[in-house]
């Protein structure tokens, strides 16, 4: 049997899933009909159905029934809290890829709740780090961090963004990392973190704010992170 429709089916697949992931096609865009994308690439329409069949086994495409094709929207993470894991860590393991873009990083007087939360004398400085985070190319949360000031200089030198903050601070800054204090609520999505996010202002939203101590209970780090809700959630195993 000739290859030829393999051939041909694979130049048009290639071809949409290239404009998908590089965002010229984006999620809940609708693709041209079969008839249009026959037209347009000079072949069948058996061969555009090929190739829209491997779109959607890959996740990138889904059909619809008399409405067509559109593009997926990026796939649903969950995060497990069964143990203590950095993001990257948790997704890895599910063939993810989390990396991170430092936004800002600056030294400013501790707002109230931050010096409580690190145990702060009145009036002290700490390290702020504005990260955004992406999960398989799409920005997943703003995590918005807090440092005291030696443990935030020591941070600000280093570029660690294809790692958890979890793991710099045991291998490149000796730190002991033992427990965390965590409280998830459900918000809206900020204005600033909605244009970074790229989802509309006042979009669900889920706010994480994480405290990472030491062995001896000692807080090394403060943090409130924004996720998208379309995109991730934690999960939870509880037995009785």
């Amino acid at each position: 049997m000739s290859d030829a429709p393999l051939t041909l089916y694979g130049k048009l697949r290639d071809n949409l899933r290239s404009r998908i992931l590089d965002g010229a096609l984006k999620p809940h865009d609708k693709l041209p009909s079969e008839s249009e994308l026959a037209g347009a690439h000079g072949v069948s329409r058996i061969t555009v159905r090929h190739a829209l069949s491997e779109l959607e086994n890959d996740g990138l495409i889904v059909r619809l029934q008399g409405k067509g094709a559109f593009v997926s929207a990026p796939r649903h993470a969950s995060q497990s809290l069964d143990r203590l894991q950095g993001l990257g860590e948790a997704l890895s393991a599910q063939g993810r890829e989390v990396h991170g873009k430092r936004m800002l990083m600056k030294r400013r007087k501790a707002p109230d709740e931050v010096r409580n939360a690190l145990a702060l004398a009145p009036g002290a400085d700490v390290w702020q780090m504005i990260t955004l985070r992406y999960l398989d190319r799409e920005p997943i949360s703003v995590n918005s961090s807090y440092f005291s000031q030696g443990l935030g200089e020591r941070i600000a030198r280093l570029d660690f963004a294809g790692r958890d903050l979890i793991d710099v601070l045991e291998k490149d800054l000796g730190q002991t990392v033992a427990q965390a204090r965590l409280e998830i609520s459900a918000t809206v999505m900020p204005a600033r973190e909605a244009r970074w996010l790229k989802v509309m202002p006042g979009a669900p939203a889920l706010r994480v704010q994480r405290v990472l101590c030491d062995s001896s209970d000692a807080p090394l780090h403060v943090e409130t992170a924004t996720y998208r809700a379309d995109v991730f959630s934690y999960k939870l195993t509880l037995r009785r």
